[in-house]
């Protein structure tokens, strides 16, 4: 069985004092089984998933652009062809059904010098298991934020401060909905 074949969600959420780039390497270098490539890395986050293929959505709306243009040049003879239209939507089947795993991982550093790292997608388990490991050995920041609910806007959407024993037992934000 392939690896992507049994994945499993993945999620997590941590802060750390290691900067970006050193969280984003590391995660990297984690050994990936052999279907999984880093399909795409920018400066505060990366994607794990298959390796790129040739049929991929520009070229799935390139064919169904031609479907329905012969569909509608062959209209000019036939009126009744336009039947054919919702063959236009052929080449984009596969990519609806298309089931691979993929897990994105964002590093941002916070105002208060540390790192917020946020990894969310769907991986085999050899790779959370790896990525657990990684994680659970990075520095944690000193101390977890909270929202400051008195940030001047009153939705606790803002500027965040350092958790102490008084919001231990914190309730939940009121939202616009309630």
């Amino acid at each position: 069985m392939s690896a992507t074949r049994s994945t499993t969600q993945y999620q997590f959420s941590t802060a750390t004092t290691t900067p970006v780039e050193a969280v984003l390497d590391g995660i990297s270098a984690i050994e990936l089984p052999d279907d999984l490539v880093v399909t795409e890395r920018g400066s505060t986050y990366l994607v794990i998933g298959p390796p790129p293929s040739f049929y991929d959505a520009r070229m799935a709306v390139g064919l169904a652009t031609l479907v329905v243009l012969a569909v509608l040049i062959l209209t000019a003879f036939a009126v009744v062809l336009v039947a054919l239209l919702p063959l236009g939507l052929v080449p984009l089947i596969p990519l609806a059904l298309r089931d691979h795993p993929l897990l994105a991982v964002g590093a941002v550093r916070e105002d208060d010098d540390c790192t917020r790292v946020t990894v969310h997608g769907q991986a085999p388990t050899r790779l959370t298991s790896a990525l657990d490991l990684f994680l659970s050995r990075l520095p944690e920041a000193g101390s977890a934020l909270v929202p400051d609910p008195g940030n001047g806007n009153g939705n606790g959407h803002g500027p965040a401060r350092p958790r102490t024993g008084e919001d231990a037992s914190l309730t939940p934000e009121h939202t616009t909905a309630e």
